[in-house]
Order: structure tokens, then C-alpha cells, then sequence
């Protein structure tokens, strides 16, 4: 697979299904909000509200991905981060949306790796939403710490938004070489492109668009704050099981803030 390093203006979102937005978040509130979410991770919520999901538990491995949902319900920092007036304008230009909605987050806080310890799977995010149809779907990624080609940055393929989907791939999986391997059964050479960004810059990705992430070979850990919206594109589908009424927390805007309206 063929890896380039991004001229960020020439990627757009519809044909190449990521794109790169200018620092939207200052770096005092940036930093702000990493803290906050370092004392999510230490279980000390401030809110007095718990995340959806840990992924990662005090005294788990502190080389293993730190991976926790919906931790804007549980700090101040992180909440006035993913509501900020002037994120909303920029995710809505960039998708020409009417309205959006977070619908969902996650911390991804990447320690210094060991082997493939920091290892994330191609994946697109689809593949985990039965209950999202396929458009008006997105995910923001918002660098919280300065992420170089070495700290394992998000890695898009370039079109892949336009692929069907391919049987094998799964973010759990670390091992990328067989992950490799399955892609280019499919689909030959592809553009691989890493997303290396400044703290405070934002990219935005199609829930189709195919990514992953490799070790961090920094020191620092790479810190991501990855926010889930809808469009006024986005059309909710039935779905039976234990996810039949998640999206029902639509209705709650302290749990799933709209951010900006036309």
C-alpha cells in the first residue's frame, strides 16, 4: 500500500472520504480538555455523571489503548470542548449539513507502544451502527496533543468511502500485516494517507471511510478526543436486541447536543 503524507487542502470529504480542518481549539483549551479527560480516565468525574462505557480500568495495562465513551458527560473541559459554538460551525461547513448532533464520543489516549500494543484495526465506523443508515454520518477527530508520524496517527484510505464492505477488518484486531493482506486481495495498492496534526486541529471522516492506527513510537502519549455526529442527512433505522432504543438518547440534549442549526 502505497503511504502518503497529506498536503492537507487537497482532500476532500464526499470524494475522498476524510478531510483536514485549520486549528479550531486553541491550545489552552485543548490542554484543558486533555486534562479533563486524564481525570475521566482516573475515574474522577466531575459532573457527578459516569461514562457510557470503560474500555480501560485503573490498574489495567498502562501501555494498552485508553478507551472510554461519552466522556463529555463526566467533565466540564471535555463538554465545553465538544459543544464549542464555533466546532459545530466548522463540522456543518465542512459537511454542508443544516444541523449537527453529537450523538457519541470516545477518548483514544495512546500510550508510548510495546509491539503492537497501540495497534488500532482497519475498520469504518459503520460496521459497529446497525441502527444509522449509511449517510449524514461522521466522525471528528480532535487532537488533544501534538500527533507526529511516529505518535500512530488516524490513517485513511483514500475513496475507500465508496468501497463495499470487506469481510475480515475490525478495530480490535492489532494484527495490521494480515489486515494489510486482506485489503490488498480487494482492492490492490491503495492511498493510504496519516493524518499528522497540530494540537487543536480537527479531521472529519465518513462513517464509510475505511482507518486505523498504528503503534506510537513516541515517548508522549497521542492523545485523540473522537466526536460521533449526525447531519440532518442521518435517518435512523429499527433494529431489534440490545440496541433497539440506544438511540432514543437523541432526544436528550444533555447527553447528545446539538451543536449547530441552520
Amino acid at each position: 500500500m502505497a503511504l502518503s503524507h497529506p498536503n492537507k487542502d487537497y482532500y476532500d470529504l464526499e470524494d475522498n472520504g476524510f478531510c483536514f480542518l485549520p486549528a479550531v481549539f486553541s491550545k489552552d483549551i485543548s490542554v484543558s480538555a486533555r486534562h479533563g479527560l486524564w481525570s475521566v480516565i482516573n475515574e474522577e468525574y466531575e459532573t457527578g455523571r459516569v461514562p457510557e462505557t470503560r474500555f480501560w480500568e485503573t490498574g489495567d495495562d498502562p501501555k494498552k489503548i485508553i478507551k472510554i465513551d461519552k466522556p463529555h458527560l463526566c467533565n466540564n473541559a471535555v463538554w465545553n470542548l465538544v459543544t464549542d459554538v464555533n466546532f459545530g460551525k466548522a463540522l456543518a461547513v465542512a459537511t454542508h449539513a443544516k444541523k449537527v448532533q453529537v450523538w457519541h464520543s470516545q477518548v483514544v489516549w495512546k500510550p508510548q507502544s510495546i509491539e503492537t500494543s497501540g495497534n488500532a484495526g482497519w475498520h469504518r465506523d459503520a460496521q459497529y451502527w446497525p441502527f444509522w443508515g449509511k449517510r449524514g454520518l461522521f466522525t471528528a477527530w480532535v487532537a488533544l496533543s501534538n500527533v507526529s508520524l511516529r505518535s500512530g496517527p488516524v490513517r485513511f484510505i483514500s475513496g475507500s468511502n465508496h468501497w463495499k464492505e470487506i469481510e475480515g477488518l475490525d478495530f480490535f484486531d492489532k494484527n495490521l500485516i494480515k489486515q494489510d493482506k486482506i485489503l490488498e486481495k480487494h482492492h490492490g495498492k491503495s492511498e493510504i494517507v496519516s493524518g499528522a496534526l497540530k494540537i487543536g486541529q480537527v479531521s472529519i471522516h465518513s462513517s464509510m471511510t475505511y482507518h486505523s492506527s498504528q503503534a506510537n513510537l513516541e515517548e508522549r502519549p497521542r492523545v485523540g478526543m473522537v466526536v460521533h455526529f449526525c447531519t440532518d442527512k442521518a435517518k435512523r433505522i429499527a433494529v431489534k436486541g440490545d440496541n433497539k432504543d440506544y438511540l432514543d438518547q437523541l432526544n436528550d440534549p444533555t447527553i447528545t447536543p446539538i451543536i449547530y442549526r441552520d
